[in-house]
C-alpha cells in the first residue's frame, strides 16, 4: 500500500471515530510513511483521453462556459462569436487553458461541481474519492467539504489552483468531511499510478480576509507534493484556520510564503482542536503571533518535522516567530521524533508553565530525546528545562546537595488484566531502577532493598509492568525505585487493586465430545456360528460414546436402538439375540449381512435428550457348516427326504433349508446360546445322548462278565 492510500484511510478513520485527540491520522511512522493516498495518472496522448482530460474548446478562461467543457466540440470559432461571452458566472472562470478536472470518468467544468458530484458515503473509514486535476485552475468562490464526503485532492500532473480577481474568502472550507491534497507519485490500491505531478494552492489576491483552507469540523490532511502558499491575508490562520473540534494532519508537503496581520501564518489552531505534525516543512511565513502556528489548542508531534524559518509580519529587523503556545496550548509528544527542528515560544509565559509532555499512551520514547529537537525562542530570562516545563535561568538548583531531586515515583494506572494478574503503569521522575513487592492488604510496606538488581526506569517515562500470580485475598502493590546516581535516594508508590473489579476466573469450558458412529462395536460375530434348529445366540453391540461415564454438555452418543436383515425394515428387532428357526445348513462358511440402527443422543448438561437423526450400519456374520443328522435314505434330489437338505437353498420334503437367521425375542422356542462362546460345530444334545448310550453300555457289559465268572 502506497504513501497517500493510507492517509487517506487514516483520515477516514479519525472522522468516523469522532474528534479524539489520538485520531486515526496519529499512525505508527513506517505506516504513514509508506502511504501516499490514490491517484489516477491521466494519459492525453490519445484523442479519446485529451477530450476526458482536457477543457474543450480554445476560448480564453474569462470567457463562460455554460455547459462542462466534456460536452463542448472541439471548438474553431473565435471567441467573440459566443453571445454568452460578457456574463463572468463563477463556475465558467474556474479553468483555464490546459486544465482539467476528472471525477472517475467524468470531466467536470470546476471544482465545485466536481465536489458536488461526490457521492455522500456512510463509510468514512473507506477509500476516499478521487478528484484528479491539472493545469492552472482559478477558482472565484469557497468549496467546501460537507460531513460524510471523503475526498482526495490529487495532481495528475503539475497543478496550481488560484483565486480569481475579487475573490477574498476562504478557498477551501470542511465543514464535517475530510479532505486530503495530494501530489507526487501516487497509486490507487492496485498499484495503478494516478498522479505524479506537483499540487500547488496559491491564495494570492487583494484584500484576502479567508484563508486558504479553513476547517470548522472534520478532518483536513496535507501530504507530499502538496504546497500550500501565498496568502496574504487579514484573517487568523492565512494556510490553514482550524476551529474547535476539528483536526489538521501535517503528514508531508510544504507550507511557505504565507503571511497575515492575525494570528498562525500557517496554521492558526483554536482551543479544544488538534494538529498533528507528523512530517513536512513549514517555512518562511508570518504573523503578529506565530509565524509558522499560533495554538490555544494541542499540538501532536512524531515522525519527522521542520518549523523554522517564520517570522513576526512587517518586523525589522525580522523577528524570529515559528509555534507559539498560548492558553492551554502544549506540544504533546506522540512517537518517535527524529532528525526535527521546532522553534517554540509561549505567550505570557512563566516558570512551570507544561511547553511539552509525553501523551500517556507512549512508553518506549525518552522526553529528554524529543528535547533536543526542540529550541525554546521565547523570553530570555525562562528556559526550557528537562522536564518539557519552563524554569527561570536565574534559577538555583531545587536541592544543591545532592544535585539530583528528590526521588518520587508517581503512579499512573492500576487495571486487572486477569484473576490473579494486575496492569500498573508509573513514572520516576530520576533515573533508577525499580522492582515490585507486594503485602497482604493492610500490612506494613515492605522495607526498601537498595541492593536489589531491578529494571531500568528513565527519568520522566512511564513505564507499565505486569504483576502476576497475586493470591486470592486482597494485596497492597509497592513498586520501589533507586536512583542510579545515589542509593541513598530512593521512593515507592503504592497500589490497591480494586477487589470489585477482580475478573471472577472462569469456568474452562467443556469441548464437545462427538464420536463418531462408525466407532461403534459389534460382538459376538467374531467366530462363525453354528445354526441348529430354534437356537438362539445372543450378541453385543456398543454404540460410540456410550460408554462416556462422566458426560459435559454437547457430548454425544449413539444408542444402538433396533437391527433387522433389511437395510430398510418395517419394524426393527430389539432382542439382541439371532438365530434361524429351522437351523441353517451349509458344507461351507456362508457371509450374511446384519444392520443395526443407532439413534443419536445430545447431553444436555443434566441428562442425554434424543434428537431425530439416526444412522444404520451393516456388518457382517458368518453360518458354520452344518450337515443335517440323516434317519432315513433321502431321496435321489431329496425330495422324499426325512428334513435333510443339499444346502443349497432349496427345500426338501419335510427338512429345512440354508435360511436368513430369523430372531425371537424371548428364545422361548429355542434354545439360548451364547454368540461370543459358540463356535464349535458338534450338536449338543447328540452329544450327550452318546455319553448316556456310552456309560449305560459300560454297565451292561460289566454284569454280563460277571454272570459269567459266577
Amino acid at each position: 500500500m502506497r504513501k497517500k492510500q493510507l492517509f487517506a484511510l487514516l483520515m477516514a478513520g479519525a472522522l468516523s471515530v469522532g474528534m479524539a485527540p489520538t485520531a486515526a491520522f496519529a499512525a505508527e511512522d513506517t505506516a504513514v510513511e509508506e502511504t501516499s493516498g490514490e491517484l489516477e495518472t491521466t494519459d492525453t496522448e490519445t484523442p479519446a483521453e485529451d477530450t476526458a482530460m482536457e477543457p474543450a474548446g480554445e476560448t480564453p478562461a474569462e470567457e463562460p462556459s455554460e455547459t462542462p467543457a466534456a460536452e463542448e466540440p472541439a471548438s474553431e470559432e473565435p471567441a467573440g462569436e459566443s453571445p454568452e461571452a460578457e456574463p463572468t458566472e463563477a463556475p465558467a472562470a474556474e479553468k483555464t487553458d490546459g486544465a482539467a478536472i476528472v471525477v472517475g470518468e467524468n470531466t467536470y467544468g470546476t471544482l465545485a461541481e466536481a465536489f458536488a458530484a461526490i457521492a455522500d458515503s456512510a463509510d468514512m473509514s473507506g477509500t476516499p474519492d478521487y478528484i484528479k486535476v491539472k493545469g492552472d485552475i482559478e477558482i472565484n468562490a469557497s468549496i467546501d467539504v460537507p460531513a460524510n464526503k471523503n475526498i482526495m485532492l490529487v495532481a495528475a500532473e503539475d497543478t496550481t489552483i488560484k483565486r480569481a480577481a475579487g475573490f477574498t474568502g476562504s478557498m477551501f472550507t470542511v465543514s464535517g468531511g475530510s479532505l486530503q491534497m495530494a501530489g507526487g507519485s501516487v497509486t490507487d490500491a492496485n498499484g495503478t499510478a494516478l498522479g505524479s505531478g506537483s499540487l500547488t494552492v496559491d491564495g494570492s489576491g487583494d484584500g484576502v480576509t479567508g484563508s486558504v483552507v479553513e476547517v470548522s469540523g472534520g478532518n483536513y490532511a496535507l501530504t507530499d507534493g502538496a504546497t500550500l502558499t501565498g496568502n496574504n491575508t487579514t484573517g487568523d490562520g492565512a494556510a490553514i484556520n482550524n476551529a474547535a473540534g476539528a483536526n489538521v494532519y501535517i503528514l508531508g508537503g510544504t507550507i511557505t510564503g504565507n503571511t497575515t496581520t492575525g494570528n498562525g501564518g500557517a496554521i492558526n489552531n483554536a482551543a479544544g482542536a488538534n494538529v498533528y505534525l507528523q512530517g513536512g516543512t513549514i517555512t518562511a511565513n508570518s504573523a503578529a503571533a506565530g509565524g509558522a502556528i499560533y495554538s490555544e489548542g494541542t499540538v501532536n508531534i512524531k515522525g519527522t518535522v521542520s518549523v523554522t524559518g517564520n517570522t513576526v509580519t512587517n518586523s525589522f529587523p525580522e523577528a524570529t516567530s515559528n509555534l507559539v503556545l498560548d492558553k492551554e496550548g502544549v506540544i504533546n509528544v506522540t512517537g518517535a521524533v527524529t532528525d526535527s527542528a521546532i522553534g517554540v515560544a509561549v505567550q505570557e509565559a512563566e516558570a512551570g508553565r507544561t511547553v511539552v509532555k509525553l501523551d500517556d499512551n507512549v512508553t518506549d520514547v525518552k522526553l529528554a530525546d524529543v528535547l533536543s529537537q526542540i529550541t525554546y525562542e521565547g523570553d530570555s530570562s525562562l528556559k526550557l528545562g528537562e522536564d518539557g516545563k519552563l524554569s527561570g535561568t536565574a534559577e538555583p538548583s531545587a536541592t544543591p546537595t545532592p544535585a539530583e531531586a528528590k526521588l518520587k515515583v508517581t503512579g499512573k494506572e492500576c487495571k486487572w488484566s486477569g484473576n490473579s494478574t494486575v496492569k500498573i503503569k508509573f513514572q520516576s521522575n530520576v533515573k533508577g531502577t525499580y522492582y515490585i513487592d507486594w503485602v497482604k492488604r493492610g500490612e506494613k510496606a515492605p522495607t526498601i532493598d537498595t541492593s536489589m538488581v531491578g529494571a531500568p526506569i528513565d527519568a520522566d517515562t512511564n513505564v507499565t509492568a505486569k504483576v502476576t500470580d497475586l493470591p486470592d485475598y486482597d494485596v497492597d502493590i509497592y513498586v520501589c525505585v533507586v536512583s542510579d546516581k545515589d542509593k541513598s535516594n530512593y521512593g515507592s508508590v503504592m497500589f490497591q487493586p480494586e477487589s470489585k473489579e477482580r475478573p471472577v476466573t472462569p469456568t474452562p469450558s467443556h469441548t464437545a465430545v462427538v464420536p463418531n458412529v462408525n466407532e461403534s462395536v459389534v460382538q459376538g460375530f467374531e467366530n462363525a456360528l453354528v445354526f441348529y434348529p430354534n437356537t438362539f445366540y445372543d450378541f453385543k453391540v456398543i454404540g460410540a460414546g456410550t460408554q462416556n461415564s462422566n458426560p459435559g454438555e454437547g457430548d454425544v452418543r449413539w444408542v444402538p436402538a433396533g437391527w433387522s436383515m433389511s437395510s430398510n425394515p418395517s419394524s426393527w428387532n430389539t432382542s439382541w439375540k439371532i438365530g434361524a428357526k429351522s437351523g441353517i445348513y451349509t458344507d461351507t462358511e456362508k457371509a450374511y449381512t446384519i444392520y443395526i440402527r443407532y439413534d443419536k443422543q445430545v447431553y444436555s448438561g443434566n441428562d442425554w435428550q434424543s434428537t431425530d437423526a439416526s444412522e444404520v450400519l451393516s456388518y457382517q456374520f458368518k453360518a458354520a457348516p452344518l450337515s443335517p443328522t440323516a434317519t432315513t435314505t433321502p431321496g435321489a434330489n431329496g425330495t422324499s427326504g426325512d428334513g435333510t437338505g443339499s444346502g443349497d437353498g432349496t427345500t426338501t420334503d419335510g427338512g429345512t433349508t440354508d435360511v436368513t437367521p430369523t430372531t425371537y425375542a424371548d428364545g422361548t422356542n429355542g434354545t439360548a446360546r451364547s454368540a461370543v462362546s459358540t463356535g464349535d460345530e458338534s450338536p449338543i444334545g447328540t452329544m450327550l445322548a452318546l455319553a448316556a448310550a456310552s456309560v449305560l453300555a459300560g454297565g451292561y457289559v460289566l454284569i454280563r462278565r460277571r454272570k459269567k465268572e459266577m
